[in-house]
C-alpha cells in the first residue's frame, strides 16, 4: 500500500481529508497520499489526473459525512475505484448505525474505518500496516482532536438536536425545502403537529429518551391508537416510583376554561374533539397512578407550542386571526434548537410556570 487515493465531496469532507492526509504523511513518510485540493495544479485537466491517480493508486480512502452520503462524484469514484480491483475503504466521520443504507455497491462490500468506534486508533494502525507507538498513539489523538474541531467548525444544529434533525431529514415528508440552518437552528417549513414528526418524537423517545414534555390542545395524534406501543413502555416503567428516571408530561387544554372559545373557529367539533380525547386518555391511562401524574390541563392562553425531547426543543408559534382564534397548525413550519441554548432554557421555564400552575386530569 504505497499509494493512497483521498476521495472527498464538500467543504467539511475536504477539511477531513486534510487531516487523513497529514496524518498518513506524518506516521509513513514512504507513502505517496493524493487528494485533488492540495495535488492539482493551475492549469491541469482535473478529472483527467483524479482518473489517472485512481488507476495509479493501491488504495482509495472514502471520507464520508452525513453531508456527502449521496454525493455522486464520490460514489463514481468509489466505483471506479472497484472496478479495477482497487482496496475500497470508507473513513465515517459521523455516527450513523445503518451507514450502510446510504448507498448500494462498492460500498456495501467494503470494511469501514469508524472514527468514532472504541477500536479506532487499533483498526487504524492494522489497516495502514503502522507500528503501535506512544509516537503513534499520540498522533492519532491529535487526530481526533481536530477531527472534533472541524465538526464544530461546521456543524449546523447543536450535537444533542442533529440525530433528532437526521431521522426527520431522512423522512421524505420533511425535505422538501427543508431544513434551514441559522444559528444552531433547524428551521423546518412543513410538517408541523402531523403524524410523521410524531412518529419520529415518539420512535426517538423510546427505550433510550428521558424526557418528553408536550404541551397539547386535543392531543389527537397521541391517543389515536397509532403509538400503543408508547403507553405500554411507558406502562412498564412505572413500575418503579420514579419511572426510571423518565420525565414524561402531557398538556391538555381545560375543557372548563375560557380560552377554550379562542382554541378553534369550529366551537362545537373542537369541544366534542377534546372531551372524547381526554376520554380515551383517560381510558389509556386507567388507574395508574404513577402515570396519572404526569397529566395535566391548563387553562392560560397557548402562545406558543412546546415539546421538550431529551435536549431538543421543537417549536412553533401560533398564529392568530383578527378574532383571536389561532389558525391550524398542522402541517406548517417549526423549528427544532437546543433544550440547552439560550431560547431552549426560556422555553423550559415557560413550560414549567404553566405546568406548576395547571391541574391534574384526572
Amino acid at each position: 500500500m504505497s499509494n493512497i487515493f483521498i476521495s472527498w465531496s464538500k467543504a467539511k469532507s475536504r477539511d477531513f481529508a486534510i487531516e487523513v492526509k497529514n496524518l498518513l504523511e506524518s506516521l509513513n513518510p514512504q507513502l505517496n497520499v493524493f487528494m485533488s485540493e492540495e495535488n492539482i495544479s493551475a492549469g491541469e485537466r482535473v478529472q483527467e489526473k483524479i482518473i489517472n491517480k485512481i488507476i495509479e493508486c493501491d488504495t482509495i480512502l472514502l471520507c464520508f459525512t452525513r453531508e456527502n452520503k449521496k454525493s455522486p462524484w464520490l460514489l463514481y469514484e468509489a466505483g471506479f475505484a472497484s472496478g479495477l480491483n482497487k482496496m475500497v475503504i470508507p473513513i465515517l466521520f459521523d455516527n450513523d448505525q445503518n451507514w450502510h443504507s446510504w448507498i448500494d455497491n462498492p460500498m456495501n462490500i467494503a470494511r469501514e474505518i469508524n472514527i468514532n468506534g472504541e477500536n479506532f486508533e487499533t483498526t487504524f494502525l492494522k489497516c495502514f500496516n503502522l507500528c503501535d507507538s506512544s509516537y503513534t498513539r499520540n498522533a492519532l489523538t491529535s487526530f481526533v482532536e481536530n477531527i472534533e474541531t472541524i465538526k464544530e467548525k461546521y456543524r449546523q444544529v447543536d450535537i444533542h438536536c442533529e440525530d433528532f434533525v437526521d431521522l426527520l431529514i431522512s423522512n421524505n415528508a420533511f425535505r422538501v425545502e427543508s431544513p434551514i440552518y441559522r444559528n444552531k437552528t433547524a428551521y423546518f417549513l412543513t410538517g408541523f403537529e402531523t403524524f410523521d414528526l410524531w412518529k419520529t418524537v415518539v420512535k426517538s423517545f423510546l427505550y433510550t429518551g428521558k424526557y418528553l414534555w408536550i404541551y397539547g390542545r386535543k392531543n389527537m395524534k397521541l391517543f389515536g391508537g397509532n403509538f400503543k406501543e408508547l403507553f405500554e413502555y411507558l406502562e412498564e416503567k412505572t413500575s418503579n416510583e420514579d419511572m426510571f428516571g423518565i420525565d414524561f408530561r402531557c398538556l391538555f387544554l381545560n375543557p372548563e376554561s375560557d380560552e377554550v372559545k379562542y382554541a378553534h373557529k369550529q366551537q362545537d367539533i373542537f369541544s366534542q374533539e377534546l372531551d372524547a380525547t381526554i376520554k380515551r386518555a383517560k381510558h389509556q391511562i386507567g388507574d395508574n397512578l404513577i402515570l396519572q401524574k404526569c397529566f395535566r390541563m391548563y387553562s392560560n392562553r397557548r402562545e406558543e407550542v412546546i415539546i421538550r425531547l431529551d435536549n431538543c426543543i421543537i417549536y412553533s408559534k401560533p398564529h392568530f386571526d383578527e378574532n383571536g382564534q389561532p389558525q391550524i397548525m398542522t402541517d406548517t413550519k417549526f423549528e427544532v434548537f437546543s433544550a440547552s441554548s439560550q431560547r431552549g432554557q426560556q422555553c423550559i421555564e415557560k413550560y414549567c410556570a404553566i405546568w406548576d400552575s395547571a391541574i391534574s386530569l384526572f
